[in-house]
């Protein structure tokens, strides 16, 4: 484990699930605007205070807790993961990058930058046995942490690329403290979007007419019964 005031929280067991999102250039309750909720409903809270939204939380959505360092806003969550989501991905990225990292409570971990609405470059940390999806740059950068200190979760030389790329980290003391705070439920979520769907083969004449034939013969069963 890396030392407190670099990602030391992030392989703590007491942490056993979050999600954390970095967007540069905006402001957080931009931030929050754009994962669904609304800005004017937060408030600065320190985690031990927000025990009511996590309540909140525990029924459905999630709570995101957004501040900002050296030009970026991060957005934390440890009860939901609402920053690994194409939706909120897509709407944070608008004109800008966010760079997002998963610890699932299912082992399964996902680090995903984004740039303008797109996805460039997806990965699980650790997983040296699958290639990341586009682009390999941070990728690449959490490999050459891996080669310099085996051993470490592929956590931390993801969240190490992380820090390479923007130049902040997160200590236990940040996350824990007074961030701009609020609930936000599942139906408030910036949606993901839809699969554009096949378009259907055109029906022939005959097996249209057989299908309609089909539906009106049990009403004409009970008329004559």
């Amino acid at each position: 484990m890396v030392s407190s005031d670099e990602w030391g929280w992030a392989t703590d067991p007491r942490y056993p699930l979050w999600c954390v999102t970095f967007t540069r250039g905006l402001a957080p309750a931009e931030v929050l605007r754009r994962y669904g909720a609304d800005p004017n409903r937060a408030r600065m809270l320190a985690h031990a205070d927000a025990s009511d939204l996590y309540d909140l939380a525990f029924r459905g959505g999630t709570v995101l807790r957004a501040g900002a360092l050296n030009g970026w806003s991060f957005c934390y969550e440890d009860v939901g993961g609402a920053g690994s989501r194409p939706g909120p991905l897509g709407a944070l990225s608008q004109g800008t990058e966010t760079l997002s990292l998963l610890r699932g409570g299912d082992g399964m971990n996902r680090l995903a930058h984004w740039c303008d609405g797109q996805c460039r470059e997806a990965f699980e940390p650790g997983a040296t046995d699958r290639m990341p999806q586009g682009a390999r740059h941070f990728w690449d950068l959490a490999h050459d942490y891996s080669q310099a200190a085996p051993g470490h979760a592929g956590l931390l030389h993801a969240l190490k690329a992380i820090t390479h790329h923007t130049g902040i980290s997160l200590d236990t003391a940040t996350i824990t403290g007074p961030l701009l705070t609020t609930h936000l439920a599942d139906q408030d979520r910036t949606p993901d979007p839809v699969p554009h769907a096949r378009p259907s083969a055109p029906r022939n004449r005959a097996s249209s007419m057989g299908r309609a034939l089909g539906t009106a013969r049990p009403s004409q069963a009970s008329e004559t019964s």
